[in-house]
């Protein structure tokens, strides 16, 4: 893989994408924030926090406080699913957005039919990598690394199975694993650039990011696909 010309196609990828993927990272993100922002004052609203007297913690009034329990969970968990949901129809626009294929806004919003499918996969990547971190901090990071193409997998396969997207993605990495972690780390001074920033640059970075990602994806695709039977002689 050559590391320099993926993202040299990422960056004209994007500027050939219309509208802009600053602009559609612009109103994810928006979106995002609002989701954390209802989701917390939500949590406020209800004051599920408990309250510490002589050492003794107690939550506010009984059958209220369960209410109110209630009600920030279901807000929560309301608020999670849409922003899993979010998170794959963005990875499914820079996806397309490399293949330079039609895209926009709608994209972000256009898989809710997947929502549990979608869902049930970051449940299990999520559990399998936090249980392999449990022997070691190691042993997570390999994990999240051979999961790290499901995602995209699901995005041109939506009748996929979650175990076969995962199964085809630990295929995929096959012997990938450190060139794949060498990717994600040559973006460590982009990083440092929102830090200093304070987020700004988050707009312009995380579709660099995700773009060179999924060219990434399409690049291993060739050497693990079958290839199409050859058509039959006249």
């Amino acid at each position: 893989m050559n590391r320099a010309l993926l993202k040299q196609d990422a960056k004209n990828a994007m500027r050939q994408a219309q509208p802009h993927p600053v602009l559609v990272t612009l109103v994810y993100l928006a979106i995002a924030a609002a989701l954390s922002a209802v989701a917390l004052i939500v949590a406020s609203v209800t004051g599920v926090a408990s309250v510490s007297v002589n050492g003794t913690s107690y939550n506010s009034g009984g059958e209220a406080g369960l209410a109110a329990s209630l009600i920030c969970l279901v807000v929560g968990l309301a608020a999670g699913l849409v922003s899993v949901v979010l998170e794959f129809g963005y990875i499914c626009y820079s996806l397309k957005v490399f293949k330079q294929e039609e895209t926009g806004f709608s994209e972000l919003w256009g898989h809710f039919p997947m929502i549990l499918k979608v869902f049930g996969l970051t449940l299990w990547i999520g559990l399998f990598v936090y249980l392999w971190s449990l022997l070691c901090v190691i042993p997570g990071i390999i994990a999240g690394l051979r999961y790290s193409q499901a995602f995209f997998i699901l995005a041109e396969n939506p009748d996929m199975s979650i175990r076969e997207c995962v199964n085809k993605s630990k295929t995929m990495m096959s012997g990938k694993l450190w060139e794949y972690f060498v990717l994600n780390l040559s973006f460590i001074l982009w990083h440092l650039l929102v830090s200093v920033t304070c987020g700004i640059a988050t707009i312009y970075v995380t579709p660099y990011v995700q773009t060179t990602l999924a060219g990434y994806y399409l690049s291993l695709k060739p050497a693990t696909d079958p290839a199409p039977a050859p058509a039959p002689e006249a």
